[in-house]
């Protein structure tokens, strides 16, 4: 399978759209600063891991020396890599790198990475040397009220959202998702639903990756 860089199509991006936090219990919570060298790629588990691979060595701002993981998300749709940028790149440069990865059919989302110091599992397991924190394309609303979903449905047509279920032991609870086409990836959309004060919670999933 061919895969093209659809980069002639692509309008220029000269702004950085890092968002470096999101809420938690009412308040900011701050998820670190930007990592400069690396970026996670999502890709729907239809493609194998062989067409994932022909893709990545087809991507010439990707170190192509790194030996890097190809991990299945438990019961999600989708295949997250965690990738090696060929040199440090700035904010700017990353935001561009995330349009131009995602006009290819192959990239269901490109995410920016954060620094972290916590390189352990959830049960305080040494992960590897070197850890990243991004997230995926999910992320999780809690309405006040699962009888009135008037405006949870309202702004998933505004944001052109996925909605992808209903929690069944937590009604109120609803997980939805951020595509290529929505109007920001899955963190900033989880914060406007939150900002716009129609939810109670409105989060992003946060994930850890060891790199190195």
């Amino acid at each position: 399978m061919a895969f093209t860089l659809l980069f002639a199509s692509c309008k220029k991006k000269e702004s950085c759209e890092f968002v470096n936090f999101k809420y938690y219990n009412g308040t900011q919570y701050d998820l670190g600063t930007l990592q400069n060298n690396y970026i996670l790629i999502g890709v729907d588990t239809i493609y194998s891991d062989n067409q994932i691979r022909n893709f990545i060595s087809t991507i010439n701002y990707f170190d192509q020396n790194y030996t890097y993981t190809i991990h299945t998300m438990g019961l999600y749709k989708f295949k997250e890599v965690p990738l090696r940028l060929n040199s440090s790149k700035t904010c700017e440069q990353i935001t561009q790198i995330i349009s131009e990865l995602e006009q290819n059919k192959i990239v269901a989302y490109a995410h920016y990475t954060m620094q972290t110091n916590d390189c352990q599992n959830a049960i305080w397991e040494e992960m590897g040397n070197l850890c990243i924190n991004s997230y995926g394309s999910s992320f999780y609303v809690k309405v006040f009220d699962e009888s009135n979903l008037t405006d949870l449905n309202q702004k998933i047509t505004e944001t052109n959202i996925e909605l992808v279920n209903q929690n069944e032991f937590m009604p109120k609870w609803f997980e939805l998702r951020a595509t290529k086409n929505s109007n920001g990836d899955a963190l900033k959309m989880a914060n406007y639903f939150y900002e716009s004060g129609l939810f109670e919670y409105s989060e992003p999933g946060i994930s850890k990756y060891p790199v190195e």
